[in-house]
């Protein structure tokens, strides 16, 4: 529980920042340009703080899915298989995303 507790926290103060980088200081009008939303991620500090929200809110939803099914049914074999998929489905989303916001940096999406 403690890994859901800090992941919420990280998440809060990340969706915070991100909010208002998009929201508030800049016109939401501006915010939602394709080139401008391309710019962010070709950004190293902007597409870092992306990739740490995308890995922090990734690995909270699914601690949070997991934590929900090991208490929904309870066996040895459940909890071991509730676990391993939980961690390899979490780490294809976020190898996922990463690739997205890897694509931008590099220039492939124009």
């Amino acid at each position: 529980m403690l890994l859901q507790y800090v992941t919420a926290l990280a998440a809060v103060v990340l969706v915070v920042v991100h909010l208002l980088m998009q929201g508030v200081l800049v016109p939401y009008s501006t915010a939602v340009d394709f080139q401008h939303v391309l710019s962010m991620y070709r950004s190293w500090v902007d597409g870092a703080m992306l990739e740490l929200l995308l890995i922090v809110v990734v690995a909270h939803g699914f601690n949070g899915l997991r934590i929900i099914l090991i208490e929904w049914r309870q066996s040895l074999s459940w909890s071991r298989g509730v676990n391993w998929a939980s961690l390899v489905v979490a780490l294809a989303v976020m190898a996922y995303g990463s690739r997205t916001i890897l694509l931008a940096v590099a220039g492939v999406v124009a």
